[in-house]
């Protein structure tokens, strides 16, 4: 019998979030800011929200992609605030 292969998580996030492949537009001030942060340090905090995002869900549904980029979000703007 042959099985079905499921759809990959980041395909099946994308679709539920209406995102897309390409990397988010960001305005010449937060571009500014982002390069202003330490190599990693960025990473480092949108890991940390996101993972504090998926907790106070529960950690229910495969979300993972949506986390991140509600983090990431989350993130530029703050470092944005700051210049």
């Amino acid at each position: 019998m042959a099985q079905r292969k499921q759809p990959s998580n980041k395909a099946t996030a994308a679709k539920q979030t209406g995102a897309s492949k390409s990397t988010p537009k960001r305005t010449p001030r937060a571009r500014q800011a982002v390069a202003d942060v330490p190599p990693g340090e960025r990473d480092r905090m949108i890991a940390e929200r996101a993972y504090l995002i998926a907790e106070q869900r529960g950690f229910e549904g495969d979300m993972a992609l949506h986390d991140w980029l509600q983090a990431e979000a989350e993130v530029d703007a703050r470092f944005a605030a700051r210049h």
